[in-house]
């Protein structure tokens, strides 16, 4: 496997780990304020664990499928650091306009990179004619 697909995957397992300490301690302090707790704990889970395991077996599995490789590594990085960086600004800046949205757009171009790479990387095999 890959460096940038186990680093997807060891994200992903952090990440599924933090939001599921943050959803024991709301569950056990059954207070209702915890509005940014409550945020975190739904983002970690949805753009942390989910997402970013998606992409982890998705870099790893989905070339192969056609046996090619991933059509851009660099690329594949870059959107790790991206997928990264912006659940990270999000989970920490939520209200806090528009650097929470820069944190967003972040994300919408983490997944972009990612579609592409997908697409090109799933043609058809070159030797297939």
């Amino acid at each position: 496997m890959d460096l940038v697909a186990k680093n997807f995957i060891r994200s992903a397992l952090i990440y599924f780990a933090i939001a599921a300490i943050i959803g024991a301690f709301i569950m056990f302090t059954k207070r209702v304020e915890y509005f940014q707790l409550k945020y975190a704990h739904v983002h970690l889970n949805l753009l942390g664990w989910l997402s970013m395991m998606i992409y982890g077996v998705g870099y790893h599995i989905l070339p192969r499928f056609n046996g090619n490789p991933v059509a851009f590594p660099k690329l594949a990085v870059i959107h790790l650091w991206l997928a990264n960086i912006a659940l990270i600004g999000l989970v920490s800046t939520w209200g806090l306009g528009y650097i929470y949205k820069g944190f967003g757009v972040l994300n919408v171009i983490g997944i972009g990179l990612f579609v592409l790479n997908m697409l090109v990387s799933i043609r058809k095999p070159k030797d297939d004619d």
